[in-house]
């Protein structure tokens, strides 16, 4: 039985921070006078289906939370007063970009991993944002720093399978199930296991 960490994302509720995630996962904001929604396409519907049901919890799902998208399955927040801080802190103008002193809790990470998280042949993929996108490059480089700070260093990839950063060793793997906790449904092909590792890794774990 996998023993779950006391600061990990099953620890506490989820709250509006954790959706910081998801920026890193290729989030997009937009504000309007009703306030502010966040979007996200993602590749799979148990991934829109999970975090349809995570905004739902925290107050700002709406009816049409999961939409079609021509590069996947689109789930978007409803517009929410609420939400107008925390796209403030993401955008300047028409340009989005990263916060001044950023921080990814757990629950955070749990989210960028629903949306952008896979299992590789060499471990574990978190998925940051096209280099098209606003603030691509830095919004990468925070994501790396965050997960070293969490204590599961990843190695930057900036080509196919990436962009994005992978975690391989067993010791990481194992601390990042810690945190994440238990898969959402439907997600479970799809969740890190201490026991993905790669070949290279073996020797040092």
């Amino acid at each position: 039985m996998t023993q779950y960490s006391l600061f990990g994302a099953e620890a506490s509720a989820p709250t509006l921070h954790d959706l910081d995630g998801l920026l890193l996962a290729g989030g997009q904001w937009v504000r309007s006078a009703a306030g502010a929604r966040l979007s996200v396409v993602v590749a799979d519907a148990w991934r829109a289906d999970a975090l349809a049901a995570t905004f739902g919890e925290l107050g700002v799902g709406g009816e049409d939370a999961v939409v079609s998208s021509t590069t996947g399955v689109g789930v978007r927040t409803a517009f929410s007063a609420e939400l107008v801080p925390l796209a403030a802190r993401w955008t300047r103008g028409a340009n989005q970009g990263l916060p001044a002193a950023f921080e990814l809790g757990p629950g955070g990470l749990r989210l960028w991993a629903i949306a952008a998280g896979r299992r590789d042949e060499a471990g574990y993929l978190l998925a940051t944002p096209a280099p098209s996108a606003s603030g691509s490059d830095r919004i990468h480089s925070a994501a790396g720093a965050q997960l070293s700070r969490l204590g599961v260093a990843a190695m930057a990839l900036s080509q196919q399978p990436g962009p994005g950063w992978r975690v391989t060793s067993v010791r990481r793997l194992r601390r990042l199930v810690e945190l994440l906790g238990e898969p959402p449904d439907g997600g479970r092909e799809a969740w890190p296991v201490p026991a993905v590792v790669s070949r290279a890794d073996a020797p040092r774990l």
